[in-house]
């Protein structure tokens, strides 16, 4: 999960990370936090982000065209405004923000901002190329599991299996969602699909049965942690 603040001011950034850290921590969601003092050094930066927490009054360009821009590298992009001002509203309300965050902000704030950007993320799809040479979007949901193997890559969904020309590591960039996970190099696998799990195993429902998938012995901390976290439950 690779997430950005955007402030002139450092105070604002200082009060707003540590709930953005605590946030991420507490969820177990591996993630990435940058921070810039204006809109060149963001956009400039050439990097996509999956959440941007943007202050709309920024010295070099307005907040609205940051945002713009931000959606055009990356459309799945979430933008969460941090403001003073109101005077931008109905042209950020256009971009489909998902929060108006005001200052001084405060951590259930940000805590609800983040609930409701990964709520989005759940909802959001994919666009894959097959071997075939078709383009299919997919839910992200909907997705079972994804497998690499030495002949091709394969994205189970619950209603069709693909394959497809990405690479495993490229499906792992779109698949930010917190109920995926990795049990093994060649799998990432959405937990809302195990029915059963062990420590070295997991039994995923497929639409046309079950499917046991090795959970390898150097992923198997971190999956447990994971799928504890996910299904509420403490270790």
């Amino acid at each position: 999960m690779k997430i950005a603040i955007c402030d002139d001011i450092l105070s604002h950034r200082d009060a707003i990370r540590p709930y953005i850290e605590e946030f991420f921590k507490k969820k177990v969601i591996p993630f990435e936090l940058k921070e810039y003092s204006c809109g060149e050094e963001i956009l400039g930066s050439g990097e996509k982000f999956d959440i941007v927490f943007l202050d709309i009054e920024l010295g070099d360009i307005n907040g609205i065209e940051i945002a713009k821009t931000l959606k055009k590298k990356n459309h799945n992009c979430i933008i969460i405004v941090v403001t003073s001002y109101t005077d931008y509203l109905d042209a950020a309300m256009d971009l489909h923000v998902v929060r108006f965050l005001k200052k001084p902000v405060e951590q259930k704030r940000v805590y609800s901002s983040l609930e409701k950007a990964l709520q989005e993320m759940n909802e959001s799809f994919v666009m894959l190329s097959t071997k075939d040479n078709k383009i299919i979007r997919v839910r992200s949901r909907n997705i079972i599991y994804v497998e690499a193997n030495l002949k091709a890559v394969t994205v189970c969904t619950n209603e069709y299996t693909y394959t497809v020309r990405e690479s495993l590591k490229n499906i792992k960039t779109m698949l930010t969602a917190s109920f995926f996970a990795v049990p093994h190099n060649s799998y990432i696998v959405n937990m809302n699909y195990i029915s059963d799990f062990k420590r070295d195993e997991i039994t995923v429902e497929l639409p046309t049965g079950k499917e046991k998938i090795q959970i390898s012995g150097r992923k198997q901390p971190e999956f447990k942690r994971r799928f504890l976290e996910f299904i509420g439950e403490d270790e």
